[in-house]
């Protein structure tokens, strides 16, 4: 085959209209001189990919939120199974819904807050800078975390807290990891709390573990438990808002659900409570009209008032 300078031969195949067959013969395109695109084409190329990505994009974006919700809800479902088998093995009594380094009153916490082990002993790190993995050390500490073994259990994958701290800044000690709570009225540890978790009526209704926007303004780790008082028609502690203006919970039966926020001001209060407060319903400050979010935290808060008198 002659081969001209500047040409690459392209076999090709042609029907033949007489005989029917197909022939075979070179088609040359010439290279030679530059010839490709035009800045045309290539304008038209790309409006048409960013077309697909400005399409594709918000679908790609729900299927991570909805994965994220899946991850979130199994975190949520181990926590409370964890809670479940601990109150098994103990006659029913409950283990400290607190974050503490010691057990009170013969209680053991559900968690620790971060430890430091470098100095060959345990030494509690209750404020100041501290590094992920004593934040882990306060995890694997906690009297749940046998039953467990994933310090990943502890963290929703829609908490960025780990990397972007939180409004008072990105100092190590504003890096929070844990984003789960169990609510401040399954504290366990004083003669008037409540220790039974098979006396609980209705289990299947009643929170154990939410999510809990904590800004470590009292500490390098959130404490305590998630306060919240029913009845009174208000917020105190904020939910975490990590899916789409909604949060999970587990419950006494050991099952997880998500729950979407119908009242804007629920998601308001939790994202800041500064903006809710200059519009009227502030920390303690009663929701005016009333918020049906807090009808459904009323119905399914473990007890009818805030700690167990």
């Amino acid at each position: 085959m002659n081969r001209q300078k500047g040409f690459t031969p392209l076999e090709i195949e042609i029907p033949d209209r007489e005989s029917g067959r197909f022939l075979t013969g070179p088609v040359r395109r010439n290279f030679s001189n530059g010839a490709g695109f035009t800045l045309i084409e290539l304008l038209v190329v790309i409006a048409i990919i960013a077309l697909l990505m400005a399409i594709l994009m918000p679908a790609l974006n729900v299927a991570r939120e909805q994965a994220r919700g899946i991850s979130c809800s199994s975190n949520q479902k181990t926590l409370a199974l964890a809670y479940i088998m601990y109150a098994s093995e103990n006659d029913g009594t409950v283990c400290g819904g607190w974050a503490l380094h010691n057990a009170v009153n013969g209680v053991p916490p559900w968690v620790m807050p971060p430890l430091d082990y470098s100095a060959g002993t345990i030494s509690p790190m209750g404020s100041g800078h501290v590094t992920r993995g004593q934040r882990y050390n306060g995890l694997r500490e906690g009297t749940l975390y046998k039953y467990i073994k994933d310090v990943g259990a502890y963290h929703c994958p829609g908490d960025n807290r780990i990397t972007r701290g939180t409004s008072l800044g990105r100092e190590p000690e504003f890096l929070i990891y844990r984003s789960y709570s169990l609510t401040d009225y399954m504290r366990a540890t004083e003669n008037s709390d409540q220790k039974k978790l098979f006396s609980f009526k209705s289990q299947a209704t009643k929170m154990l573990f939410v999510e809990e926007i904590y800004d470590g303004s009292a500490g390098n780790h959130n404490h305590a438990g998630w306060s919240y008082e029913p009845g009174i028609g208000s917020m105190w502690d904020p939910l975490g808002i990590f899916h789409s203006n909604a949060c999970t919970f587990s419950f006494m039966d050991g099952h997880a659900e998500r729950k979407k926020w119908a009242d804007k001001r629920t998601v308001i209060y939790c994202t800041s409570r500064g903006e809710a407060a200059a519009m009227g319903f502030g920390k303690g400050q009663q929701f005016n009209p009333p918020n049906v979010d807090l009808e459904w935290l009323d119905t399914h808060y473990p007890g009818k008032q805030r700690l167990a008198q």
